[in-house]
């Protein structure tokens, strides 16, 4: 049976003006009824920010965990919706007051579903589109884990550090910027861990001329080896899952995660280093 639309409230309205013909105004508010009663609001969502990756991946999640998007009363959205709020991902002062209010989370659900199947005849977006063939429905139970990471680290660091949009993972912003202060942390461990000789880069073997202890230290930084979707949820780290990396091949190898959009191993950034072209680096993933 096609899918069948009931608006409410939703008809242009005539208005008068002080130009020679009068103007038609879309509403701005008003209820879009959706197969089976969900009722899809119609927000003044125009002057809010774009949702960022991060944003579209919990609501994705919360479609994926119900199987259908649910509406504004429901107390997932909700969460979700206080949650986003609270965060700092985006500037107070570039935000209305409805901002990622329960009527905007509820639309994005049905956004993402639209993204899912196009032809329900509901708008979605690029990023929509691209976090469900990112993330398709397969793939759910891992996208579980990266929003349960997402949330966790909101909680912890509600504005996370700016990162250049080259260098963020797949997983999004706050999971890359997690990653970061996870490896900065861990760096002395590690290099306490190293006599003299052993600071190497595990990449590109750079050992750094005879300076003091901590001048030499200073070339160095300490990298996760596990792949980011393994390593969320982990609430420890061990050194043996570090690796010592120079301040441009860490850089590099990040690089290439963002790149690729998935995890790159430091065998293959170090075979392509040595390889000197891009053939290396497809034949291996």
């Amino acid at each position: 049976m096609p899918e069948t639309r009931e608006y409410l409230s939703t008809r242009p309205r005539r208005i008068k003006t002080g130009l020679s013909k009068p103007r038609w105004r879309l509403p701005t508010t008003g209820r879009l009824r959706i197969n089976g009663g969900c009722e899809v609001p119609v927000t003044k969502g125009a002057g809010n920010p774009d949702w960022t990756w991060d944003e579209t991946l919990l609501a994705l999640d919360l479609l994926y965990r119900h199987g259908v998007p649910v509406d504004r009363y429901h107390s997932d959205v909700r969460a979700l919706s206080s949650v986003l709020r609270e965060a700092e991902i985006h500037p107070r002062d570039g935000r209305k007051d409805n901002f990622r209010n329960p009527d905007g989370v509820s639309l994005k659900l049905q956004n993402l579903l639209s993204a899912i199947d196009p032809t329900r005849g509901l708008s979605s977006s690029k990023r929509d589109r691209e976090a469900v063939a990112e993330f398709p429905v397969s793939r759910k139970h891992e996208l579980a884990d990266i929003a349960a990471a997402i949330l966790r680290e909101l909680a912890n660091e509600p504005q996370p550090p700016e990162i250049p949009e080259d260098e963020v993972f797949i997983e999004g912003h706050v999971i890359t910027a997690s990653h970061r202060r996870r490896d900065a942390r861990l760096r002395r461990r590690l290099l306490d861990k190293r006599t003299d000789e052993g600071l190497i880069c595990e990449i590109c073997d750079f050992s750094p001329p005879s300076l003091t202890r901590t001048l030499r230290e200073s070339f160095f930084e300490a990298h996760h080896k596990i792949p980011l979707s393994a390593a969320v949820g982990q609430t420890s780290t061990r050194v043996a899952d570090m690796v010592l990396l120079c301040a441009g091949c860490h850089r590099f190898v990040h690089k290439l995660i963002s790149w690729r959009k998935q995890w790159v191993s430091v065998e293959i950034a170090r075979t392509l280093m040595t390889s000197a072209d891009d053939t290396a680096l497809n034949s291996a993933i």
